[in-house]
């Protein structure tokens, strides 16, 4: 009789965004490159999601309706353990925001090449996660 090891954890995701395209094919993309994840459509419904179970990283929009993901981020910074989070921050406008107070570990600008996208997931997840 073999022993079986547990099953390694898989570091989580969360992607925030209004726009169901992207976070349904980033949420795709992510889980065949070996990731779990969690989406949400606004930064207030993320912030909810990341009370229940913190995230190894978060991939936000900027404009969203409800909650933007620059006060998303602020209010992660929050939250017990949210202040180590690293933080991705996209849009295709960054003209349209001021990102000099904001606590994001990266900005992209949309349109985000996916494999761009991945390599800076795997820069920035803490080891082991």
């Amino acid at each position: 009789m073999s022993t079986a090891s547990p099953p390694l954890s898989q570091p989580v995701i969360l992607i925030v965004d209004d726009e169901v395209d992207i976070t349904d094919t980033y949420a795709m993309l992510l889980e065949l490159h070996g990731f779990s994840v969690v989406t949400a459509g606004h930064g207030a419904e993320a912030l909810s999601k990341a009370q229940l179970a913190m995230p190894d990283l978060v991939i936000s929009d900027c404009m969203m309706p409800v909650m933007n993901g620059i006060d998303f981020c602020a209010a992660l910074r929050r939250l017990p353990g949210g202040g180590t989070v690293p933080v991705i921050l996209c849009s295709g406008a960054p003209e349209l925001h001021d990102l000099s107070q904001s606590s994001h570990n990266l900005f992209l600008r949309k349109p985000v090449f996916f494999e761009r996208l991945l390599e800076e997931i795997q820069r920035l997840l803490p080891p082991g996660a």
